[in-house]
């Protein structure tokens, strides 16, 4: 076909209408030369478009190793399993264990779970502002996504009939999250599917109002809802039911606290599960600031070993302000930026090593040493958390934070005389 068209040119260059038509071969070859850039082009937007950042994990912090986190009340009716912890704060009631069993401990309004329960408010509020990728359907039945942040349209709740498929495509650390303004409602014997690597861990559900799981369903990933949750009779769910300020009632269900493969977890970061940066309940630190061996974050002696220097060691002054929240009495403050700096030592290789401000991650290297430039004067009053997360090549971790304030200014009144 090329032979013959190159060829056309000289059939027709002795015929004076020639000078009537275009260079045929030349317009073929202009053709070429701009058609093969523009192809090009084309295919490199498709596969940007489609290799978009994946978002990064919903970090739970100590609420992490609860199955089951309420706000108001707790109630079970029947012989319900509960794999994982069970913690409530503010309230007190929990109802029904025994018949109910809770493979796990159980924190009804202590000082866990009131950490808990700071920790899930900023998870939801983390979940809740995420940039959407896409918008789901108003019922997510007979779909098959992948991962990324999926927000309601104009229906504003979330139901779910018959099975949803999540597609990992192969990667173990593809995190799905779904933004849904007022109800989830999943329908009698309804299902979810992971596939292709996809894991109940990097799944998670922020409903603005409440969550309803119908008779049977199968459901995977973590709910954090500012209202209650609520289960039917023979639920089974692979995650963890998080009610912000309500209730959470069962009926003979079985819920287990989801737990990534080793190396898996939320952005390859955390490692196991969906452990927030050194929050966890008892992952205190080491003398001078360390995480490691001893530690209290559950690695073992031959995990990494992190310090966080340069915080900045200023007293509180007095906080008078109505609405401003003053930091712990362990917590210092301040109104000025400063630079933290991260050391981390090991004996293997250190393969990523992740900071975290106040559960948004900020870095990620695989440096041992460096430093981060912290803007104060960006943050509200308050406390605020620096964590610093290190992976070595061996698949060990260790999880290290460190508190800090923003101080409140004080705003001088005029006075003014006659």
């Amino acid at each position: 076909m090329d032979a013959s068209v190159s060829q056309l040119p000289e059939v027709h260059s002795s015929c004076s209408s020639s000078r009537r038509h275009p260079d045929v071969a030349g317009r073929v070859r202009r053709v070429r030369r701009i058609g093969v850039p523009v192809l090009v082009l084309l295919v490199v937007a498709v596969f940007s478009s489609s290799a978009r950042a994946a978002p990064p994990p919903v970090l739970l912090g100590a609420a992490d190793g609860f199955a089951i986190l309420g706000g108001s009340t707790i109630t079970n009716t029947g012989n319900s399993v509960i794999n994982g912890d069970l913690g409530l704060h503010p309230g007190t009631a929990v109802s029904g264990f025994p018949p109910g069993t809770v493979n796990g401990a159980m924190h009804v309004s202590d000082a866990v779970a009131q950490q808990s329960k700071t920790d899930l408010t900023i998870a939801y509020g983390d979940a809740a502002g995420r940039s959407a990728t896409a918008t789901s359907p108003p019922d997510a039945g007979g779909q098959r996504l992948t991962g990324g942040v999926y927000r309601t349209g104009s229906v504003p709740s979330l139901g779910l009939t018959g099975n949803l498929t999540l597609d990992a495509q192969g990667d173990p650390s593809a995190v799905f999250i779904f933004q849904i303004a007022s109800t989830l409602t999943t329908a009698t014997d309804s299902s979810i599917s992971l596939i292709n690597a996809a894991q109940a861990c990097n799944v998670f559900w922020q409903v603005g109002s409440s969550a309803t799981l119908g008779t049977r369903t199968a459901f995977k990933g973590t709910i954090l809802t500012s209202a209650s949750v609520s289960l039917n009779d023979g639920v089974t769910v692979d995650g963890r039911l998080l009610a912000r300020d309500g209730a959470v009632t069962l009926i003979n269900d079985t819920v287990s606290r989801s737990r990534c493969a080793p190396g898996t977890g939320p952005g390859s970061a955390t490692g196991p599960g969906t452990t927030a940066p050194g929050t966890a309940p008892g992952s205190g630190t080491g003398p001078g600031g360390r995480a490691g061996p001893g530690s209290g974050t559950g690695v073992d002696a031959n995990a990494p070993m992190v310090q966080i220097l340069g915080l900045p060691g200023l007293r509180q002054p007095p906080i008078r302000r109505p609405g401003i929240r003053r930091p712990p009495a362990s917590t210092v403050c301040t109104t000025r930026n400063f630079t933290a700096r991260v050391r981390v030592r090991n004996a293997t290789a250190i393969r990523s090593v992740s900071v975290y401000l106040d559960g948004r991650r900020v870095r990620r290297t695989s440096r041992t040493r460096f430093s981060l430039r912290i803007e104060v004067r960006g943050l509200r009053a308050g406390p605020h958390r620096i964590t610093v997360v290190a992976r070595d090549r061996a698949g060990k971790r260790a999880v290290m934070t460190r508190r800090f304030g923003r101080c409140a200014i004080k705003v001088a009144v005029p006075r003014f005389t006659g």
